[in-house]
């Protein structure tokens, strides 16, 4: 009787094989995962000088995502928490990064202040950064002068060095243009005062019946 031999794979290539077809089966069903998009650290975090409109130069993210300060804030002083967190999202890092990239014409002074045990948020000019989430898309500016604790949110400019100069604001008129107001003074008045006409005195001479006139002082003046 001839038996038939029975052929084996060899443990190691039937194990690679199966792997191999784990891994693609996996992939076909959309199950394996890439790293996290938006993972925090130094080359992700990109901040750059955009054209807005009505805020030329303002600070906003690698998406071109707008970026916000808010006033009470000043000196890395969180007031934005629980709630606000909703609408304003912290422009975070992980704990171990000491460095963002900027881009051309990002001038501010960077820094950063603890959010929890493992993040921390960048500060521009001691301003901890935020973006809207109103804003649907990227250079958008519908936070810009919203109110909160008794601050308010604003865009900010890239290329500003000091605290003071760090928000951008804007005065609005009723039919949406930006505008400068300035108080003139009133012109100045003059009132022009006419001389009176001179005095004349009649002197009637007796005797001889004759009138004589004298007038004094001087003629009119124009």
């Amino acid at each position: 009787m001839t038996t038939a031999g029975i052929h084996k794979s060899p443990p190691t290539t039937r194990a690679s094989r199966q792997f191999k077809i784990s891994v693609g089966l996996l992939a076909a069903a959309g199950l394996l995962t890439a790293p996290l998009a938006g993972s925090a650290d130094a080359s992700a975090t990109v901040l750059q000088s955009v054209n807005i409109a009505g805020f030329p130069g303002a600070l906003a993210n690698h998406a071109s995502r707008t970026l916000y300060i808010l006033t009470v804030e000043k000196g890395a002083k969180l007031k934005c928490t629980g709630g606000c967190l909703g609408h304003w999202i912290p422009v975070t890092v992980k704990s171990s990064v000491t460095s963002v990239s900027l881009g051309a014409n990002v001038k501010g002074k960077i820094g950063f202040v603890a959010r929890s045990a493992t993040t921390k948020q960048v500060t521009f000019n001691s301003y901890p950064l935020y973006t809207f989430a109103g804003d649907s898309g990227p250079r958008q500016s519908h936070g810009e002068g919203a109110a909160f604790d008794g601050g308010k949110w604003y865009v900010v400019k890239a290329s500003s060095t000091s605290v003071g100069a760090t928000p951008i604001v804007r005065t609005v008129s009723s039919g949406g243009a930006t505008t400068t107001t300035t108080t003139q003074k009133p012109p100045a008045t003059t009132t022009t005062t006419a001389k009176k006409p001179p005095a004349t005195t009649t002197t009637t001479v007796g005797g001889g019946g004759g009138t004589t006139t004298t007038t004094t002082g001087g003629g009119i003046g124009y």
